[in-house]
Protein backbone atom coordinates (compact mmCIF):
# COMPACT_ATOMS: atom_id res chain seq x y z
CA UNK A 1 0.00 0.00 0.00
CA UNK A 2 1.45 3.60 -0.54
CA UNK A 3 2.74 5.61 2.25
CA UNK A 4 0.43 8.97 2.37
CA UNK A 5 1.42 11.86 4.36
CA UNK A 6 -1.89 13.96 5.39
CA UNK A 7 -1.34 17.67 4.18
CA UNK A 8 -3.60 19.55 6.53
CA UNK A 9 -3.01 22.75 5.10
CA UNK A 10 -2.84 21.95 1.43
CA UNK A 11 0.92 22.21 0.48
CA UNK A 12 1.26 18.74 -0.79
CA UNK A 13 -1.10 16.41 -2.57
CA UNK A 14 0.17 12.32 -2.06
CA UNK A 15 -1.43 10.12 -4.33
CA UNK A 16 -0.68 6.73 -5.43
CA UNK A 17 0.39 5.47 -8.71
CA UNK A 18 -1.33 2.54 -9.43
CA UNK A 19 0.23 -0.19 -10.99
CA UNK A 20 3.71 0.73 -10.50
CA UNK A 21 3.11 0.84 -6.51
CA UNK A 22 5.11 3.61 -5.47
CA UNK A 23 3.67 6.72 -4.12
CA UNK A 24 3.91 10.48 -5.60
CA UNK A 25 3.53 13.78 -4.51
CA UNK A 26 2.97 17.15 -5.92
CA UNK A 27 2.26 20.49 -4.83
CA UNK A 28 0.84 23.57 -6.30
CA UNK A 29 2.90 24.56 -9.66
CA UNK A 30 4.56 21.42 -9.85
CA UNK A 31 4.61 19.40 -13.66
CA UNK A 32 7.31 16.74 -12.12
CA UNK A 33 5.97 13.89 -9.12
CA UNK A 34 8.35 13.67 -6.96
CA UNK A 35 8.81 9.94 -5.63
CA UNK A 36 8.12 9.67 -2.07
CA UNK A 37 7.79 5.60 -1.78
CA UNK A 38 8.84 2.85 -3.77
CA UNK A 39 7.04 -0.77 -3.07
CA UNK A 40 9.31 -3.76 -3.04
CA UNK A 41 9.78 -5.31 -6.22
CA UNK A 42 6.94 -3.93 -7.74
CA UNK A 43 6.91 -2.77 -11.71
CA UNK A 44 8.42 0.80 -10.76
CA UNK A 45 11.19 -0.62 -8.23
CA UNK A 46 12.08 -3.49 -11.10
CA UNK A 47 12.23 -0.61 -13.51
CA UNK A 48 14.84 1.59 -11.90
CA UNK A 49 12.43 4.00 -10.10
CA UNK A 50 14.12 5.53 -6.82
CA UNK A 51 12.89 7.95 -4.10
CA UNK A 52 13.41 11.24 -4.55
CA UNK A 53 13.55 11.41 -8.14
CA UNK A 54 11.06 13.28 -9.95
CA UNK A 55 9.03 12.38 -13.06
CA UNK A 56 9.40 14.84 -15.79
CA UNK A 57 7.64 13.13 -18.45
CA UNK A 58 5.36 10.24 -19.40
CA UNK A 59 5.10 9.19 -22.83
CA UNK A 60 7.68 11.56 -24.43
CA UNK A 61 5.16 13.97 -23.01
CA UNK A 62 5.48 17.34 -20.37
CA UNK A 63 2.37 17.20 -18.34
CA UNK A 64 0.47 20.19 -17.00
CA UNK A 65 0.70 22.07 -14.18
CA UNK A 66 -1.30 20.77 -10.62
CA UNK A 67 -3.43 23.00 -9.22
CA UNK A 68 -4.60 22.58 -6.05
CA UNK A 69 -7.67 23.99 -6.67
CA UNK A 70 -10.51 21.96 -6.15
CA UNK A 71 -12.38 22.42 -9.51
CA UNK A 72 -9.16 21.83 -11.23
CA UNK A 73 -9.68 17.91 -10.50
CA UNK A 74 -7.15 15.85 -11.87
CA UNK A 75 -6.24 18.18 -14.12
CA UNK A 76 -1.99 17.91 -14.47
CA UNK A 77 0.37 15.15 -14.24
CA UNK A 78 -2.20 13.13 -12.38
CA UNK A 79 -4.39 13.12 -15.76
CA UNK A 80 -1.62 12.27 -17.38
CA UNK A 81 0.13 9.46 -16.00
CA UNK A 82 -3.51 8.05 -15.40
CA UNK A 83 -4.55 8.11 -19.00
CA UNK A 84 -1.30 6.69 -20.03
CA UNK A 85 -1.27 3.86 -18.13
CA UNK A 86 -4.88 2.89 -19.10
CA UNK A 87 -3.54 3.65 -23.05
CA UNK A 88 -0.66 1.15 -22.51
CA UNK A 89 -3.47 -1.28 -20.94
CA UNK A 90 -2.62 -4.55 -22.96
CA UNK A 91 -0.40 -7.71 -22.62
CA UNK A 92 3.38 -6.73 -22.70
CA UNK A 93 3.14 -2.83 -23.00
CA UNK A 94 5.61 -0.71 -20.85
CA UNK A 95 5.30 2.92 -19.88
CA UNK A 96 7.80 5.24 -21.04
CA UNK A 97 9.30 7.80 -18.47
CA UNK A 98 11.60 10.01 -17.92
CA UNK A 99 13.08 11.07 -14.33
CA UNK A 100 15.14 13.74 -12.87
CA UNK A 101 17.48 12.17 -10.77
CA UNK A 102 19.41 14.92 -8.91
CA UNK A 103 20.91 16.97 -11.86
CA UNK A 104 20.84 14.12 -14.65
CA UNK A 105 18.22 12.75 -16.30
CA UNK A 106 17.00 8.84 -16.79
CA UNK A 107 14.92 7.31 -19.09
CA UNK A 108 12.92 4.13 -17.79
CA UNK A 109 10.84 1.90 -19.81
CA UNK A 110 8.53 0.34 -16.80
CA UNK A 111 6.77 -3.26 -17.77
CA UNK A 112 3.18 -2.99 -16.98
CA UNK A 113 0.81 -5.55 -15.15
CA UNK A 114 -1.76 -6.82 -18.39
CA UNK A 115 -5.17 -5.23 -18.23
CA UNK A 116 -7.99 -3.69 -20.89
CA UNK A 117 -8.33 -0.10 -20.62
CA UNK A 118 -10.90 1.69 -18.16
CA UNK A 119 -12.25 3.86 -21.47
CA UNK A 120 -16.08 3.82 -21.97
CA UNK A 121 -15.57 3.42 -25.82
CA UNK A 122 -13.86 -0.02 -25.02
CA UNK A 123 -15.56 -2.90 -25.26
CA UNK A 124 -13.38 -4.32 -22.85
CA UNK A 125 -14.56 -1.19 -20.46
CA UNK A 126 -17.19 -3.04 -18.81
CA UNK A 127 -15.13 -6.22 -17.93
CA UNK A 128 -12.35 -4.07 -16.57
CA UNK A 129 -14.52 -2.70 -13.99
CA UNK A 130 -16.43 -5.54 -12.61
CA UNK A 131 -12.75 -7.28 -12.71
CA UNK A 132 -11.76 -4.51 -10.15
CA UNK A 133 -15.02 -4.46 -7.94
CA UNK A 134 -14.28 -8.11 -7.81
CA UNK A 135 -11.27 -7.87 -6.57
CA UNK A 136 -11.97 -4.87 -4.64
CA UNK A 137 -14.48 -7.04 -3.09
CA UNK A 138 -12.19 -10.04 -2.42
CA UNK A 139 -9.78 -7.76 -0.86
CA UNK A 140 -12.32 -6.82 1.76
CA UNK A 141 -13.23 -10.13 2.59
CA UNK A 142 -10.06 -11.47 3.07
CA UNK A 143 -9.12 -8.00 5.72
CA UNK A 144 -12.57 -8.30 7.36
CA UNK A 145 -11.56 -9.14 11.24
CA UNK A 146 -12.97 -11.92 12.92
CA UNK A 147 -15.44 -9.57 14.65
CA UNK A 148 -17.15 -8.50 11.20
CA UNK A 149 -15.80 -5.22 11.04
CA UNK A 150 -12.88 -3.32 8.99
CA UNK A 151 -9.81 -1.85 11.18
CA UNK A 152 -10.30 1.40 11.01
CA UNK A 153 -7.58 4.31 11.07
CA UNK A 154 -8.07 5.16 15.15
CA UNK A 155 -9.76 3.43 17.77
CA UNK A 156 -13.71 4.93 18.96
CA UNK A 157 -16.27 4.38 16.42
CA UNK A 158 -14.50 4.80 13.31
CA UNK A 159 -14.95 1.05 12.29
CA UNK A 160 -18.87 1.48 12.26
CA UNK A 161 -19.26 3.79 9.17
CA UNK A 162 -16.31 1.71 7.71
CA UNK A 163 -17.73 -1.35 8.29
CA UNK A 164 -21.63 0.15 6.49
CA UNK A 165 -19.29 1.26 3.23
CA UNK A 166 -17.44 -1.77 3.29
CA UNK A 167 -20.76 -4.02 3.18
CA UNK A 168 -22.16 -1.76 0.87
CA UNK A 169 -19.32 -2.82 -1.82
CA UNK A 170 -19.84 -6.38 -1.09
CA UNK A 171 -23.37 -6.39 -1.82
CA UNK A 172 -22.79 -4.27 -5.28
CA UNK A 173 -20.56 -7.36 -6.17
CA UNK A 174 -23.36 -9.46 -6.15
CA UNK A 175 -21.61 -12.67 -5.31
CA UNK A 176 -23.53 -14.66 -3.30
CA UNK A 177 -20.65 -16.17 -1.31
CA UNK A 178 -19.64 -13.16 0.15
CA UNK A 179 -23.37 -13.17 2.04
CA UNK A 180 -21.17 -14.45 5.45
CA UNK A 181 -19.08 -11.83 5.19
CA UNK A 182 -22.08 -9.33 4.92
CA UNK A 183 -23.83 -10.66 7.78
CA UNK A 184 -20.62 -10.69 9.81
CA UNK A 185 -20.48 -7.06 9.34
CA UNK A 186 -24.51 -6.54 10.22
CA UNK A 187 -24.08 -8.16 13.08
CA UNK A 188 -20.86 -5.66 14.10
CA UNK A 189 -23.05 -3.23 13.15
CA UNK A 190 -25.89 -3.93 15.35
CA UNK A 191 -23.74 -4.84 18.33
CA UNK A 192 -21.48 -1.99 18.25
CA UNK A 193 -23.98 0.38 17.92
CA UNK A 194 -28.06 -0.34 16.71
CA UNK A 195 -27.71 -2.20 19.76
CA UNK A 196 -27.54 1.63 21.84
CA UNK A 197 -30.90 3.43 19.88
CA UNK A 198 -33.43 4.16 22.74
CA UNK A 199 -36.03 5.73 20.25
CA UNK A 200 -37.91 7.21 23.82
CA UNK A 201 -34.34 8.68 24.17
CA UNK A 202 -33.04 10.63 20.85
CA UNK A 203 -29.98 12.25 23.65
CA UNK A 204 -28.49 8.01 23.86
CA UNK A 205 -27.40 6.25 21.25
CA UNK A 206 -24.99 6.32 18.07
CA UNK A 207 -23.67 9.51 16.64
CA UNK A 208 -25.80 10.60 13.56
CA UNK A 209 -23.82 9.93 10.56
CA UNK A 210 -22.61 6.43 12.17
CA UNK A 211 -26.90 5.55 12.62
CA UNK A 212 -27.58 6.48 8.45
CA UNK A 213 -24.53 4.84 7.00
CA UNK A 214 -25.78 1.80 9.11
CA UNK A 215 -29.77 2.39 7.65
CA UNK A 216 -28.43 2.40 4.45
CA UNK A 217 -26.23 -0.62 4.66
CA UNK A 218 -29.45 -2.29 6.03
CA UNK A 219 -31.36 -1.46 3.65
CA UNK A 220 -29.58 -1.81 0.65
CA UNK A 221 -29.08 -5.87 2.38
CA UNK A 222 -33.11 -5.88 2.33
CA UNK A 223 -33.57 -4.92 -1.02
CA UNK A 224 -30.81 -7.39 -2.37
CA UNK A 225 -31.84 -10.21 -0.54
CA UNK A 226 -35.51 -9.79 0.54
CA UNK A 227 -34.47 -10.91 4.42
CA UNK A 228 -36.51 -8.93 6.51
CA UNK A 229 -34.39 -10.01 9.46
CA UNK A 230 -32.65 -6.76 10.11
CA UNK A 231 -36.06 -4.51 9.56
CA UNK A 232 -36.38 -3.61 13.20
CA UNK A 233 -32.90 -2.67 13.05
CA UNK A 234 -33.30 -0.25 10.30
CA UNK A 235 -36.55 1.07 11.67
CA UNK A 236 -34.57 1.99 14.55
CA UNK A 237 -31.74 3.59 12.91
CA UNK A 238 -34.45 5.65 10.47
CA UNK A 239 -36.60 6.30 13.76
CA UNK A 240 -33.69 7.99 15.96
CA UNK A 241 -32.74 10.09 12.89
CA UNK A 242 -36.11 11.26 12.85
CA UNK A 243 -36.27 12.11 16.65
CA UNK A 244 -33.39 14.16 16.35
CA UNK A 245 -34.56 16.34 13.17
CA UNK A 246 -34.64 20.16 15.70
CA UNK A 247 -37.85 21.99 14.69
CA UNK A 248 -35.18 24.23 12.56
CA UNK A 249 -34.84 20.95 10.65
CA UNK A 250 -31.56 21.01 12.11
CA UNK A 251 -28.94 18.15 12.86
CA UNK A 252 -26.09 17.62 13.98
CA UNK A 253 -23.03 15.04 14.94
CA UNK A 254 -25.26 13.47 17.55
CA UNK A 255 -28.12 14.75 19.70
CA UNK A 256 -26.88 18.63 20.12
CA UNK A 257 -26.92 21.17 17.05
CA UNK A 258 -23.10 22.42 16.42
CA UNK A 259 -21.96 25.46 15.01
CA UNK A 260 -24.47 27.81 17.53
CA UNK A 261 -27.09 25.92 15.76
CA UNK A 262 -26.23 26.16 12.29
CA UNK A 263 -26.22 22.16 11.77
CA UNK A 264 -24.58 20.42 9.75
CA UNK A 265 -26.09 19.54 6.08
CA UNK A 266 -24.22 16.91 5.62
CA UNK A 267 -26.02 14.56 8.44
CA UNK A 268 -29.39 15.66 7.18
CA UNK A 269 -28.44 14.04 3.77
CA UNK A 270 -27.32 11.14 4.69
CA UNK A 271 -30.46 10.86 7.08
CA UNK A 272 -32.92 11.53 3.94
CA UNK A 273 -31.12 8.80 2.02
CA UNK A 274 -31.70 6.18 4.84
CA UNK A 275 -35.14 6.85 5.48
CA UNK A 276 -35.42 6.76 1.22
CA UNK A 277 -33.87 3.18 1.01
CA UNK A 278 -35.96 2.37 4.37
CA UNK A 279 -38.89 3.17 2.46
CA UNK A 280 -38.50 0.79 -0.08
CA UNK A 281 -38.10 -1.91 2.51
CA UNK A 282 -41.31 -0.86 4.21
CA UNK A 283 -40.30 1.58 6.54
CA UNK A 284 -43.10 4.38 6.93
CA UNK A 285 -40.89 8.12 6.52
CA UNK A 286 -41.98 10.73 9.36
CA UNK A 287 -43.35 12.98 6.94
CA UNK A 288 -42.94 15.83 9.48
CA UNK A 289 -39.44 15.06 10.39
CA UNK A 290 -38.50 14.64 6.18
CA UNK A 291 -40.19 17.64 5.34
CA UNK A 292 -38.36 19.87 8.32
CA UNK A 293 -35.29 18.57 7.42
CA UNK A 294 -35.66 19.29 3.27
CA UNK A 295 -36.76 22.92 4.14
CA UNK A 296 -32.96 22.88 5.76
CA UNK A 297 -31.78 21.52 3.25
CA UNK A 298 -33.32 23.82 0.15
CA UNK A 299 -32.32 26.62 2.27
CA UNK A 300 -28.51 25.43 2.03
CA UNK A 301 -28.07 25.85 -1.77
CA UNK A 302 -25.90 28.10 -2.48
CA UNK A 303 -27.63 30.45 -5.21
CA UNK A 304 -23.76 30.96 -6.89
CA UNK A 305 -23.56 27.07 -8.02
CA UNK A 306 -27.14 25.79 -6.98
CA UNK A 307 -24.88 23.01 -5.05
CA UNK A 308 -25.31 22.44 -1.31
CA UNK A 309 -23.38 24.41 1.39
CA UNK A 310 -22.55 23.47 4.81
CA UNK A 311 -25.94 24.75 6.29
CA UNK A 312 -28.39 27.49 6.01
CA UNK A 313 -26.17 29.90 7.60
CA UNK A 314 -23.40 29.05 5.33
CA UNK A 315 -24.42 28.16 2.19
CA UNK A 316 -21.42 28.66 0.14
CA UNK A 317 -19.06 26.02 0.20
CA UNK A 318 -16.00 24.81 -2.27
CA UNK A 319 -16.97 21.37 -0.74
CA UNK A 320 -19.85 20.58 -2.48
CA UNK A 321 -20.05 16.77 -3.75
CA UNK A 322 -21.03 14.70 -0.46
CA UNK A 323 -23.96 16.99 0.55
CA UNK A 324 -24.93 17.22 -3.03
CA UNK A 325 -24.91 13.86 -4.53
CA UNK A 326 -26.20 12.00 -1.18
CA UNK A 327 -29.37 14.76 -1.44
CA UNK A 328 -29.85 13.74 -4.85
CA UNK A 329 -29.69 10.20 -4.62
CA UNK A 330 -32.43 10.17 -1.76
CA UNK A 331 -34.60 12.02 -3.72
CA UNK A 332 -34.28 10.53 -6.96
CA UNK A 333 -34.89 7.10 -4.74
CA UNK A 334 -37.54 8.77 -2.63
CA UNK A 335 -39.02 9.63 -5.90
CA UNK A 336 -39.93 12.94 -4.64
CA UNK A 337 -38.92 16.80 -5.66
CA UNK A 338 -37.05 15.43 -8.89
CA UNK A 339 -37.08 18.97 -10.38
CA UNK A 340 -34.90 20.01 -6.96
CA UNK A 341 -32.48 16.90 -7.60
CA UNK A 342 -32.12 17.20 -10.99
CA UNK A 343 -31.23 21.28 -10.84
CA UNK A 344 -28.39 20.03 -7.98
CA UNK A 345 -27.13 17.27 -10.37
CA UNK A 346 -26.60 20.49 -13.22
CA UNK A 347 -24.40 21.61 -10.53
CA UNK A 348 -22.46 18.89 -9.29
CA UNK A 349 -21.54 17.82 -13.39
CA UNK A 350 -20.43 21.45 -13.60
CA UNK A 351 -18.35 21.10 -10.36
CA UNK A 352 -17.62 17.52 -10.57
CA UNK A 353 -13.49 17.77 -10.71
CA UNK A 354 -14.55 18.89 -6.32
CA UNK A 355 -15.75 15.54 -5.90
CA UNK A 356 -12.78 14.43 -3.51
CA UNK A 357 -13.68 16.98 -1.37
CA UNK A 358 -16.21 16.13 1.61
CA UNK A 359 -15.49 17.15 5.46
CA UNK A 360 -12.00 16.81 5.13
CA UNK A 361 -13.00 13.28 3.75
CA UNK A 362 -12.40 11.91 -0.08
CA UNK A 363 -14.66 9.19 0.47
CA UNK A 364 -18.07 10.30 0.67
CA UNK A 365 -17.79 12.93 -1.78
CA UNK A 366 -17.10 10.50 -4.72
CA UNK A 367 -19.17 8.08 -3.24
CA UNK A 368 -22.32 10.20 -2.91
CA UNK A 369 -21.16 12.52 -5.77
CA UNK A 370 -21.58 9.36 -8.33
CA UNK A 371 -24.61 7.90 -7.06
CA UNK A 372 -26.14 11.59 -7.43
CA UNK A 373 -24.86 11.62 -11.05
CA UNK A 374 -25.58 8.30 -12.23
CA UNK A 375 -29.57 8.86 -10.42
CA UNK A 376 -30.21 12.07 -11.44
CA UNK A 377 -28.48 12.71 -14.77
CA UNK A 378 -27.83 9.49 -15.98
CA UNK A 379 -26.96 10.45 -19.82
CA UNK A 380 -23.84 12.59 -18.40
CA UNK A 381 -23.13 9.96 -16.33
CA UNK A 382 -20.39 8.17 -18.49
CA UNK A 383 -18.94 11.67 -19.55
CA UNK A 384 -18.29 12.65 -15.84
CA UNK A 385 -16.77 9.27 -15.48
CA UNK A 386 -14.48 9.40 -18.31
CA UNK A 387 -12.56 12.25 -16.52
CA UNK A 388 -12.07 10.27 -13.80
CA UNK A 389 -10.55 7.13 -15.72
CA UNK A 390 -7.12 8.52 -13.95
CA UNK A 391 -8.58 7.76 -10.31
CA UNK A 392 -9.64 4.60 -11.37
CA UNK A 393 -6.00 3.40 -13.04
CA UNK A 394 -3.72 5.37 -10.30
CA UNK A 395 -6.15 3.73 -7.21
CA UNK A 396 -5.56 0.34 -8.56
CA UNK A 397 -3.06 -2.27 -7.14
CA UNK A 398 -1.58 -4.84 -9.51
CA UNK A 399 -2.37 -7.35 -6.75
CA UNK A 400 -5.69 -6.79 -5.77
CA UNK A 401 -7.95 -4.13 -4.23
CA UNK A 402 -7.69 -0.24 -4.37
CA UNK A 403 -5.34 2.35 -3.19
CA UNK A 404 -6.63 5.55 -1.18
CA UNK A 405 -6.29 8.24 -3.38
CA UNK A 406 -7.06 11.13 -1.36
CA UNK A 407 -8.22 14.91 -1.65
CA UNK A 408 -5.80 17.59 -2.61
CA UNK A 409 -6.20 19.57 1.37
CA UNK A 410 -6.99 17.72 4.53
CA UNK A 411 -7.54 13.54 4.41
CA UNK A 412 -7.79 13.42 8.05
CA UNK A 413 -11.12 11.72 7.80
CA UNK A 414 -10.34 9.18 5.90
CA UNK A 415 -7.01 8.76 8.35
CA UNK A 416 -9.81 8.26 10.79
CA UNK A 417 -11.87 5.73 9.27
CA UNK A 418 -8.60 4.18 7.76
CA UNK A 419 -6.67 4.21 4.44
CA UNK A 420 -6.38 0.57 3.40
CA UNK A 421 -10.57 -0.10 4.13
CA UNK A 422 -11.99 3.21 2.87
CA UNK A 423 -10.01 3.41 -0.12
CA UNK A 424 -11.02 -0.11 -1.05
CA UNK A 425 -14.87 1.24 -0.01
CA UNK A 426 -14.76 4.26 -2.41
CA UNK A 427 -13.48 2.78 -5.30
CA UNK A 428 -15.89 -0.04 -5.07
CA UNK A 429 -18.60 2.45 -4.52
CA UNK A 430 -17.62 4.38 -7.76
CA UNK A 431 -17.03 1.15 -9.67
CA UNK A 432 -20.54 -0.54 -8.63
CA UNK A 433 -22.08 3.29 -9.85
CA UNK A 434 -21.56 2.32 -13.34
CA UNK A 435 -23.24 -0.85 -13.54
CA UNK A 436 -26.55 0.25 -11.26
CA UNK A 437 -25.50 -2.20 -8.54
CA UNK A 438 -27.68 -1.01 -5.22
CA UNK A 439 -30.54 1.19 -5.70
CA UNK A 440 -28.70 4.14 -4.34
CA UNK A 441 -27.18 3.98 -7.91
CA UNK A 442 -30.32 4.04 -9.38
CA UNK A 443 -30.84 -0.22 -9.54
CA UNK A 444 -34.57 -1.06 -8.94
CA UNK A 445 -34.70 -4.44 -9.38
CA UNK A 446 -35.25 -6.23 -6.03
CA UNK A 447 -33.49 -9.63 -4.64
CA UNK A 448 -30.52 -9.06 -7.20
CA UNK A 449 -27.95 -11.01 -4.47
CA UNK A 450 -29.93 -14.12 -3.85
CA UNK A 451 -31.49 -14.09 -7.00
CA UNK A 452 -28.04 -14.97 -8.76
CA UNK A 453 -27.82 -18.57 -7.08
Amino acid sequence: MPKLVNSKSGEHHDFPLGVLEATGRLTDGDRKILIMDVGKDGAAQLAGLQVGDRIAKIENKIPDQFSKKTDAGLSGPQDLLGRSLDKQSGSNSRLSIEVLRGQETQKLNIILPKSSSFSFSSPQSCSKRIEFLSDIAKQLVKTQQANGRWKPGVGGDADVYTTAFCGLVLLANNDTTHLPSIKKAIEFVIKASVASIDTNDPKKGPKNWQTAANGIFLAEYQLATGDTKYFDDLKKCCDLLAKRVTEKGTMGHHFSIPYSGGGLIVINVQAHLAWALGEKCGYRIDEKAWASSFSEVKKSQDPKTGALGYSSRAPWSPDVSARTGGMITALMVAGREEKFARSLADSLIRLNGRMRHAHAMSSIGLIFGFSGIKTAAKPDYAKVMSVWIPYLELARLPKGGAAFFGGKRNIGGDQYLGYASIGNAMVGLVLASADDRLFMHGGSKKGWLVGQK
